[in-house]
Order: C-alpha cells, then sequence, then structure tokens
C-alpha cells in the first residue's frame, strides 16, 4: 500500500521541492545532513552516507571510521554500524582485514553486473505479468517520463536519477513480489553510483534520457513480452557500452559478451 501512496504523490514531488529552503537544498547537494533525531534513525543514517558516497565526498578507497561517521552526524556507532552493514550488501563499501569498512571502487564488470541483474529482474517481471501492465502503472510511468523531458541541465543530476530509479521501479514492482522486488532494489545503489561515477556524467544522457525511457515505456504499451524484453535489453545493453567507451574501454575487448538478448 505504502508502494502505490507514494507512486501517487512523486508527480507532484517537483512542486514540493520548490519549497524547500535554499539551505536545505544546499545541505543535500554537499551530503551534509541535520543531527538525526526521529525514530527512522538506521534509515535516515544510512540515506545520509550514501548521499556522501553519490556526490563524492566520500571517494573510493576513503576508510569510513564508524566514530567519526557518528560524530559527523550527530547518532552514535550503532546505527552507523548497521547502516554500513546495509550499504556493504548494496556493493557500496566493503570491509577488509586491518582497514575496516571502507568505499568501494567501482569496476567495468561491476557496472556489467548491476545492469545484467537489473535488465533480468525487469524482464522476469514483464514475463510474470505476461507483459500486460495496469493503466495506473502505465500512467505513472508516463508521468515520470514527462519530468524527464523537462530536465535540461546536467546539474539537476539528483532528478535524473531518481527519476531513472523510479521508472524501472515501477516494471519491477507490477508482478507484485515483494521478494522481487527487494532483490532488485538492492542494487539501486549501484546503479546511482555508476551514474555519478560515469555512466551518466555526461550531457548525452540528459539530452536522451527521456528518448531512451521512451522506447521502453512504448514497448510496454504494446502489451508483447519479447518486445518489451528487447527494449530493455537493449536499454541496458547500450548503457554498458556508453560506460565501457567514456572509460576508454572498446566494448569488443570486454571479456563479457553484451550483444546478448534475454
Amino acid at each position: 500500500m505504502l508502494c502505490y501512496i507514494y507512486e501517487d504523490i512523486l508527480c507532484n514531488k517537483a512542486k514540493n521541492d520548490k519549497n524547500e529552503s535554499s539551505k536545505q537544498a544546499e545541505n543535500r547537494r554537499n551530503g551534509r545532513m541535520a543531527k538525526i533525531v526521529r525514530q527512522t534513525l538506521r534509515e535516515q543514517v544510512t540515506q545520509a552516507i550514501r548521499l556522501k558516497l553519490l556526490t563524492g565526498e566520500l571517494k573510493p578507497g576513503t576508510r569510513i571510521v564508524e566514530q567519526d561517521m557518528a560524530q559527523d552526524l550527530g547518532v552514535s556507532r550503532g546505527p552507523v554500524r548497521e547502516a554500513l552493514r546495509q550499504i556493504e550488501q548494496e556493493g557500496l563499501v566493503e570491509y577488509t582485514s586491518h582497514v575496516g569498512c571502507s568505499v568501494k571502487d567501482f569496476t567495468a564488470q561491476d557496472v556489467y553486473e548491476v545492469y545484467l541483474l537489473r535488465a533480468n529482474l525487469e524482464i522476469l517481471s514483464v514475463k510474470m505479468c505476461e507483459g500486460i501492465f495496469s493503466e495506473r502503472t502505465l500512467s505513472k510511468m508516463a508521468c515520470i517520463l514527462n519530468k524527464m523531458q523537462e530536465i535540461r541541465d546536467i546539474e539537476q543530476f539528483d532528478e535524473i536519477i531518481e527519476n531513472d530509479n523510479e521508472f524501472h521501479a515501477c516494471i519491477v514492482r507490477e508482478c507484485k513480489l515483494d521478494r522481487l522486488y527487494t532483490l532488485w532494489n538492492s542494487m539501486s545503489g549501484g546503479n546511482t553510483i555508476v551514474f555519478y561515477r560515469g555512466a551518466g556524467k555526461s550531457e548525452y544522457v540528459v539530452r536522451n534520457q527521456y528518448h531512451i525511457h521512451k522506447q521502453v515505456l512504448d514497448a510496454l504499451k504494446t502489451g508483447q513480452v519479447e518486445k518489451i524484453s528487447a527494449a530493455l535489453t537493449d536499454h541496458y545493453m547500450e548503457t554498458i557500452k556508453g560506460y565501457l567507451i567514456d572509460h576508454n574501454t572498446s566494448p569488443e575487448e570486454f571479456p563479457y559478451k553484451i550483444n546478448i538478448r534475454f
């Protein structure tokens, strides 16, 4: 039920964001967060640390000391420890002997695995639904698509990522399998990191986000499983190719198969 409530208000988020004070917006962009006092402490700490990772405040290889992070956020070490373990499961940080927790550096293989798994999970949801999506879901995705079309500036990167994740989340939620969605969502952090560190940091993504997602939505409207699966496969594989090219790696030299059909 909460998912549907969230979907209903997402289209109005842009209006609500305009009411946010400039100080709050600056803190959010810079990865800073007010002292945390609410009951949902672990979730807020997790979100705050993720933001530090996404904005580059915590760079790859940086050691994260629980006590220092706790002081920075104004909380005890317990919620920080729990948050870091959750973020470790998302593949954004790692624990090693004699070092402890540090920010993980994403490789081309990491990018490949994240997108490969996301694509397959979304296609599995499509197959479970037999290609038939509700008018409510299609309308919701059209709303997100309109928001994508309005973005013209690469500085709106937070919105680009949010729109992308929510668009694809609609596909996975449609089959109403909670564990499938949980598994898919566990890789959302990896997808976001990829955007910040390469695949999304280009004018190409800003210019084409609307068009490449419209192709997916158009396929969904056909109700044809094969056509939808092909659109999702192309969507993710083209993103992988773009990432490799941005990082001076030829797709032909990449050790894993890219031109595949699921």
